[in-house]
């Protein structure tokens, strides 16, 4: 089943949901129904939620997990901030251990049977990272944005799928979305970087984007569709094409906000470099990929490796660019 606003154009528009039947979660897969629903929410939106794909309690001992290494990492100091606000940090999920490692965090086949719908497929699974707003932080947001630097294709090549380990919503700095931004823009939306211009997490090339969207091209956007912070439940996924504007929130509430991050390229899309960081010993766990249609793309390197640090450091950039 399928949530759609009618709302008129200027007002802010929920998220499309959609809700998997009794029968499609038993076969772990959509019937024809839901996957248009699904795929005309990403054509039209960039973004859709899919409910309840996720078990609850796998979703918990990740967040548990995860929230007692933030501890540390704020403690050290040890991550760079994301986007230049003191708010965020990238962290990915823990890879070493099997006791962490979901079929349905890593290969949900809900998630990798419209990456082959939208995508094209046997779509490329070569990004893991993840995202955590600090706890308090009052008044602090991100830039709206996109996660490229470069003149990117404007058609769909590259989506995220976010997996939030607690509640989302704005209170708990639920990600601000700008649907149906990704259906018209192009690197000229962006800021051209300059010499002085740094990125935590990007090489940035002087005189292409730096991922910031022009303020006045916001405002203008804004008249036509304002921004929307949705609210998510632990066990939901959230896909987003690459070139949907967004920018990290406020969190307001007590605890961590992370959520997982998963990339999805299309196979015709030329990035040859692109690799997951992943350990030797889990080896298998991944390169089976849960007997899902999806192509691997990783680096298994020893398990001492720093794989928080190394799957931090990315590029969707073409290779022929």
């Amino acid at each position: 089943m399928v949530t759609i606003s009618s709302q008129p154009v200027g007002q802010a528009e929920p998220p499309r949901q959609i809700r998997a039947t009794p029968s499609e979660l038993k076969n772990c897969k959509y019937d024809a129904a839901n996957v248009q629903a699904a795929l005309e929410a990403l054509h039209q939106d960039g973004f859709v939620v899919l409910k309840s794909v996720v078990d609850v309690a796998h979703v918990d001992s990740l967040n548990s997990y995860m929230s007692k290494e933030a501890d540390e990492i704020v403690k050290n100091n040890s991550k760079p901030f994301n986007q230049g606000v003191k708010s965020n940090f990238l962290q990915a999920p823990p890879l070493k251990d099997p006791d962490y490692l979901y079929d349905d965090v890593f290969f949900n086949p809900f998630v990798i049977q419209l990456m082959n719908a939208y995508l094209g497929a046997n779509p490329i699974w070569a990004f893991v990272t993840g995202n955590n707003a600090l706890p308090r932080t009052h008044g602090l947001r991100q830039p709206v944005h996109k996660d490229i630097t470069f003149f990117h294709p404007q058609c769909p090549f590259f989506v995220i799928a976010n997996v939030p380990l607690c509640p989302f919503s704005p209170a708990t700095g639920s990600t601000e979305f700008w649907l149906g931004s990704h259906a018209s823009t192009s690197g000229a939306d962006q800021v051209l970087a300059t010499p002085e211009a740094k990125l935590a997490n990007a090489k940035l090339r002087v005189g292409e984007p730096n991922t910031f969207v022009r303020p006045e091209v916001v405002e203008e956007r804004r008249k036509i569709r304002p921004p929307i912070q949705p609210t998510c439940e632990k066990g939901d996924i959230m896909l987003r094409d690459l070139r949907t504007w967004h920018a990290g929130m406020p969190n307001e509430s007590d605890q961590y906000r992370i959520m997982i991050a998963l990339g999805y390229q299309a196979q015709w899309y030329p990035n040859h470099t692109l690799r997951a960081k992943l350990p030797l010993s889990q080896g298998n766990f991944f390169m089976k990929h849960g007997g899902q249609p999806v192509e691997v793309r990783a680096d298994l390197l020893p398990d001492d490796s720093d794989f928080g640090k190394l799957n931090d450091v990315f590029s969707f950039r073409s290779s022929l660019d």
